[in-house]
């Protein structure tokens, strides 16, 4: 049965000359009897406009907010918007409103401005280059394609499977019925995070590591961001990438505290029992003769700096001896990475030990007394051995991966923003080609 797509738009010539080339890429799907898609132009003479189309509304599974000013001046709009985002908050899971920013505007005070506005960049479709623009039409017709499969796999039962409950969406096919561990029942039922099949939990600390993940995932491996709310921490489903069941999670920076790394990603393990964590995102590099901004870190073993012995030396010298564990990575998971560094074009990864504490590393004398303590290491963060502790407790396969964004030498806010944002998604593309090429899919 096809799924009713409803498309809540302007009536302009530049936003309809867009809503054309969408529709263009949809056909196939129409075609096919996927979606049965209706738009104001449809209306025929003789029609009552605003009771057809909220008529045409309510009966919608798949809501596309077309964004633009022409929309959100439109008479009808306010109207369409408040039934749109009732449906919404009412039927989570039979209806999903997917807004969609066909031209700059002022949409940051709609109700569905904390929902993922596709394109995921931010850049209206009408600013895209034309052959990017293709590329991001190409994206958001697979993504309603998934939708729209998602929603027909529950036409099955009485009623459609909420978000919590629905089965996972591939990146490559149509939706997984398996459902891993997951019952049919409890599919319908609207199951516990502990019911959900988890292969791989990506952790993230920052804004710009959870923005890397999201953009990519969605804008190259046609992933989703269903938010899932736990007992404390809140989790973003990205669907199925290369047959993996994949989540994120964010926790605080560093590993103490209530919403630090170490409870935050016990947590996690605990909720939604993973077979592997993965923690992505921005490091310090220790090396500039050998590394670049930019450049890959892979933890094959991971230390902890901060517990120490503080000592004198011969001379009355203070003298740091460190006390952490040195841990190694999964060793399924360091095989894995160094399988795609075979054919990886992207920044150069390198992999070592990385050292882990709670300090925000950035003064050159701290930088020597932590190469005095382990010359070996490749470079710095603050969360990973909040998240080896807490997966080594829980008997869960970890790693960190992370990019340089700085040297810790006192010249962090040199070009901040830019080097994080292209860290965080060097790391983040590197990951997920590991997920998509099928290493982590379970056996």
């Amino acid at each position: 049965m096809a799924v009713n797509l409803f498309y809540l738009c302007a009536r302009s010539d530049d936003d309809e000359r867009l809503l054309d080339q969408l529709k263009t890429f949809l056909r196939p799907l129409r075609t096919a009897g996927l979606i049965d898609d209706w738009e104001p132009r449809q209306l025929r003479a003789g029609q009552l406009v605003r009771e057809e189309l909220r008529r045409r509304l309510s009966a919608a599974d798949i809501i596309l907010v077309l964004l633009s000013p022409d929309l959100l001046n439109d008479p009808f709009y306010p109207e369409l918007r408040q039934l749109a985002w009732e449906r919404h908050q009412r039927e989570p899971g039979r209806v999903r409103l997917f807004p969609v920013k066909l031209r700059e505007c002022p949409y940051e005070l709609e109700p569905f401005a904390d929902l993922v506005i596709f394109p995921p960049n931010g850049r209206a479709l009408h600013a895209l280059p034309p052959a990017q623009r293709e590329k991001e039409l190409k994206n958001l017709a697979l993504q309603i394609r998934m939708l729209a499969e998602e929603l027909a796999a529950g036409e099955g039962g009485q009623e459609r499977p909420g978000p919590a409950a629905a089965p996972v969406a591939t990146s490559f096919g149509p939706v997984s019925q398996a459902g891993g561990s997951q019952t049919a029942e409890s599919r319908r039922s609207g199951s516990t995070l502990s019911a959900q099949r988890c292969d791989v939990l990506l952790v993230t600390a920052t804004d710009v590591e959870v923005r890397a993940v999201r953009e990519i995932a969605l804008r190259e491996w046609g992933a989703r961001f269903e938010r899932q709310y736990g007992r404390i921490e809140t989790y973003y489903f990205l669907g199925e990438i290369g047959g993996a069941a994949t989540w994120l999670l964010r926790t605080e920076m560093g590993t103490l505290g209530a919403g630090g790394a170490t409870l935050a990603v016990s947590e996690a393990i605990r909720s939604l029992k993973p077979a592997a964590v993965i923690m992505v995102g921005i490091a310090f590099g220790l090396r500039p003769d050998e590394q670049q901004l930019g450049d890959i870190l892979v933890s094959r073993q991971l230390m902890s700096y901060e517990p120490q012995r503080v000592g004198s030396g011969a001379h009355g010298e203070m003298v740091l001896v460190p006390r952490g564990d040195r841990a190694t990575a999964s060793p399924r998971l360091l095989s894995r990475f160094r399988d795609a560094k075979l054919d990886w074009n992207g920044a150069e990864p390198h992999f070592g030990l990385l050292l882990s504490g709670e300090k925000l590393v950035d003064h050159p004398d701290l930088l020597k007394q932590l190469l005095a303590i382990e010359p070996e290491a490749i470079g710095g963060e603050m969360e990973g051995a909040g998240l080896y502790a807490a997966a080594m407790r829980e008997r869960c396969e970890w790693i960190v991966v992370k990019a340089i964004c700085d040297w810790g030498d006192g010249h962090k806010r040199e070009n901040k923003a830019e080097n994080q944002r292209r860290a965080a998604d060097n790391a983040a593309r590197f990951v997920l080609s590991v997920l998509g090429s099928g290493g982590l899919k379970p056996s």
